[in-house]
């Protein structure tokens, strides 16, 4: 099906995480907007960590046209389909290695400050 999907416009207030990640997977540009909290900021997270900073809007008019701009330009939306696999793949997003790493650092200095403490 996301064959036939040319972008994926991300929901707001509350955005996508697994719908932004699997449209991205399949090579479909995402277009977020940004928000204020948590909630409202994750497809910005994931955009920017999978290097498509392009589709991070943090105005609802930047939004429309951001996606009208994609829609206006089919060869770029080919090249995009193309590429923005193997750029996630590539990205920290996908770096499993180095996820474990940090959160492996971060029980440790958790553990630390535990022992300083008791």
């Amino acid at each position: 099906m996301y064959g036939q999907v040319d972008i994926a416009l991300d929901t707001f207030p509350y955005n996508g995480t697994t719908t932004t990640c699997e449209a991205l997977w399949m090579g479909v540009p995402v277009v977020t907007l940004a928000g204020g909290r948590h909630a409202a900021r994750v497809g910005a997270s994931l955009l920017g960590a999978a290097g498509f900073l392009a589709g991070i809007t943090e105005r609802v008019e930047d939004f429309v046209t951001t996606a009208r701009l994609l829609a206006e330009q089919p060869q770029l939306l080919v090249a995009l389909r193309a590429n923005l696999r193997t750029e996630m793949a590539r990205s920290p997003l996908c770096d499993a290695s180095a996820h474990v790493r940090a959160l492996e650092e971060a029980y440790r200095a958790v553990w630390h400050i535990w022992c300083e403490a008791a």
